[in-house]
């Protein structure tokens, strides 16, 4: 018996949860119906032959800023293309939107934009914010079941003071959601700048100054301690950037706390501080990059599992927030594209260390997946799983240009850098979304996912 598909990917290494074989796999209504050996007879409408490429599951960029209500910065429309083009097939936008999705009235009005823009498929976070610990309820039976906070003063986003945060943290923890940490010290930062500022010190090595590694090791231990109190709540570290707060979450892991997850971004394992100093404004992120050292560190963490996942924190800002106003570093907006290139980065840089296949899948498919309540349909190549994959031609190598960028403003920290492994195809939902150069979905084809976070 020959059985019919819509969609057959056949030849291709096809990596999952469970290892790599080569064969088929197919696909009917958009979703993943058999994984099949190549010598089994099949006829489907589309073939793809994907012989010699990695046939991954479509990757999860679980922080992305996609510039609802700041137009200038990003949309949804740009930002998804660019996720498509770096085989990303589903993001999680953050909440620092304008106005912040704290409430179910912001949030639905983000969702309402985004479905007329979004080429891949998307989750929506909410937040924890002084005055607006009631807007925690609707929100989570919205669909929006993780909740970011900063312990550090944030552009529009405020600051959630420890009282504040704790409560929070309990009610998110009776509905079964997770609390996610943006953890930096303010007042240790806030002394620094004073002080550098106040002697003049102006550049690149001062900003770096300003955020040395205590201060977000002192909030990430501060995290820690609050999660302690409220077991029941997840509590999730965003773009952790020093290999010593992995080494407390570590340590919290092994004295029995097992509600806490790690995430770190691509910046963190590229980029250095030397980068940042030669390289210029296009690397300022918030934490900052680290020294060559802490780069290396934090790599064993994410090849050894400790670290749970990659995330681009995808942050763009026009061109003149990028420029330093008469060499004044300080003026400089915080924040790094980074959707579009976060598999490249991570491929290139990791496999340079032992990065396996298996654990590129576990870091930014299957495990932001289960963390964000989407693993029922996300972040595997399985039966019953969205049909959603990237093609990796794993030996090409490739100059990143800006013009390539699908990104409202074309600018990145590795423009000219040289990568190697590129995305040949993407696909959601059985359906191409990019074809290696051009976006071949139309804008509104992605979907909103409710997350199904349980506790």
């Amino acid at each position: 018996m020959i059985l019919l598909f819509d969609l057959v990917i056949e030849n291709g290494a096809v990596v999952n949860s469970q290892g790599t074989f080569e064969g088929k796999v197919a696909v009917r209504n958009g979703k993943i119906v058999a994984l099949l050996a190549n010598d089994v007879p099949v006829e489907a409408k589309e073939v793809i032959d994907a012989r010699g490429l990695m046939v991954l599951p479509g990757l999860m960029d679980a922080h992305v800023h996609c510039g609802h209500g700041t137009p200038e910065r990003e949309n949804f429309a740009c930002v998804s293309k660019a996720a498509a083009a770096g085989g990303i097939t589903t993001i999680v936008d953050m909440p620092l939107s304008d106005p912040s999705t704290v409430t179910v009235e912001t949030l639905e009005g983000k969702k309402a934009s985004a479905e007329g823009q979004a080429v891949v498929d998307y989750s929506l976070y909410s937040g924890i914010i002084p005055g607006h610990l009631d807007g925690i309820e609707s929100t989570f039976h919205a669909g929006a079941r993780t909740y970011k906070i900063f312990t550090c003063r944030c552009s529009n986003y405020p600051m959630t003071y420890d009282g504040a945060l704790l409560k929070g943290m309990r009610k998110v923890g009776e509905l079964g959601g997770m609390v996610c940490a943006h953890a930096e010290n303010d007042t240790l930062i806030q002394e620094l700048v004073e002080d550098l500022q106040a002697a003049g010190k102006n550049d690149a090595r001062a900003y770096l100054d300003s955020h040395p590694e205590y201060t977000e090791l002192e909030a990430v231990n501060r995290f820690i301690f609050l999660a302690g109190l409220v077991p029941e709540c997840r509590a999730h570290i965003c773009h952790l950037s020093i290999a010593d707060g992995v080494k407390a979450v570590r340590e919290a892991r092994g004295r029995g706390m097992n509600n806490l997850s790690i995430e770190t971004c691509p910046q963190y394992l590229a980029l250095d501080e030397e980068d940042l100093i030669e390289g210029g404004a296009f690397a300022k992120c918030d934490p900052p990059v680290r020294k060559r050292e802490t780069v290396e560190e934090l790599w064993k963490y994410v090849l050894d599992g400790t670290v749970d996942m990659i995330a681009s924190d995808h942050s763009p800002h026009a061109f003149e927030k990028k420029t330093p106003e008469g060499g004044n570093f300080w003026t400089v907006s915080e924040g790094c594209t980074g959707v579009q290139t976060l598999l490249p980065v991570v491929l290139t840089e990791g496999r340079k260390r032992g990065l396996s296949w298996e654990r590129l899948v576990r870091l930014c498919c299957r495990r932001p997946a289960e963390l964000f309540g989407l693993s029922d349909r996300k972040g595997d190549i399985a039966p019953e799983m969205d049909a959603d994959f990237a093609l990796v031609d794993p030996d090409a190598e490739w100059v990143l240009r800006n013009e390539d960028l699908f990104y409202r403003n074309q600018w990145s920290p590795y423009t000219g850098k040289t990568f190697r492994g590129k995305v040949v195809k993407t696909i959601v939902r059985g359906t191409t979304v990019f074809d290696g150069v051009k976006i071949c979905a139309g804008e509104g084809y992605g979907t909103f996912y409710p997350m199904k976070i349980k506790r």
